[in-house]
């Protein structure tokens, strides 16, 4: 059985990636009923998949503490620790034992979705259970398209407003350079501020939908997901999908999951920022050759092989190996 989280319309990335692995996978799927607030919530949460005790149970993500107890077998997927490493003091010594050290002590097999989040789990603890990397898949039904890159006022897309995400420098790093700014999220008001006081001139895109999306891919010249912090970063396969030009960061996942087909930066540093963004409008070359070789990365990412691997998991397990 794979467990989902409640649906709630704040999030849906875990949900994208494995709905579109389902149909792909021999297992059923549990969609939890209570929304993972408050202690009553959670252990109503746990009290229902003992129904299910007998099963192979996966759990995506996010619900960690769905592991507190032990079922027979069981999977857990962790895609990142950022939310552990906004936490200080004491409430990070128990959000670590309640969501990372008992929940991994009781999975039978952690997945985690790429090599930079495997070496974060295994740095805050010397886990016994096994840790296996499953990068996520190229979720969205993205295809490429043509079109003429605007070098003259660039349509530049950034996803999320959360502070990993890194608008401010973005924002700073733009302010003379001529431009359109599509934020899809709702800035806070600091950055609304920053967005008035550098004069950037953008749009703002909220609770969108998956094919609204994909449009903005399309519409859009170039990707800056210039993130801190992220366990993989969907959005550059998705926008190298769309044969979009993409600048993402040299830390964390962003290189493993970009490959060759992104100009990489100092996330902390809005002049590099800044000097990419240029370089992206004035050198054609470099554009054509980013676009080829994020053609050719997405493939590393192809929907079926990656479910034959959660396949191969399943069978494993299940078979007692």
């Amino acid at each position: 059985m794979i467990v989902f989280r409640k649906n709630t319309p704040s999030f849906h990335s875990i949900e994208n990636v494995f709905e579109t692995l389902l149909p792909f996978l021999a297992t059923k799927k549990v969609v939890l009923k209570h929304e993972s607030k408050g202690l009553w919530n959670r252990l109503k949460n746990i009290r229902d998949l003992l129904f299910f005790r007998n099963n192979l149970l996966h759990i995506t993500g996010n619900d960690h503490y769905l592991l507190l107890f032990p079922f027979k077998k069981s999977i857990l997927t962790i895609h990142d620790i950022e939310a552990l490493k906004r936490k200080t003091g004491l409430k990070r010594w128990l959000f670590k034992k309640l969501w990372f050290d008992l929940p991994i002590k009781n999975a039978t097999h952690v997945t985690t979705i790429s090599e930079f989040s495997k070496r974060e789990i295994a740095s805050i603890n010397n886990y016994k259970t096994p840790i296996e990397v499953i990068p996520n898949p190229l979720s969205l039904p993205i295809e490429f398209r043509v079109k003429e890159f605007n070098a003259d006022e660039p349509r530049i897309l950034h996803i999320g407003v959360k502070a990993n995400k890194n608008l401010p420098r973005l924002i700073e790093a733009l302010s003379s350079i001529p431009c359109t700014l599509i934020i899809i999220g709702k800035p806070s008001k600091e950055m609304s501020k920053l967005l008035s006081i550098h004069r950037i001139q953008h749009e703002v895109k909220m609770n969108i939908s998956q094919q609204e999306i994909i449009a903005e891919y399309y519409l859009c010249d170039l990707l800056a997901f210039v993130s801190t912090y992220e366990g993989f970063g969907l959005p550059i396969l998705e926008a190298q999908a769309a044969g979009r030009v993409v600048l993402t960061s040299n830390v964390a996942s962003m290189p493993e999951v970009a490959g060759l087909g992104a100009i990489l930066v100092d996330p902390y540093s809005v002049e590099a920022i800044k000097e990419a963004v240029l370089k992206i409008i004035r050198d054609t070359t470099t554009r054509e050759k980013l676009i080829q070789e994020g053609l050719n990365n997405v493939k590393r990412f192809n929907l079926e092989e990656i479910a034959k691997k959660y396949t191969t998991l399943y069978n494993k397990l299940a078979d007692g190996i």
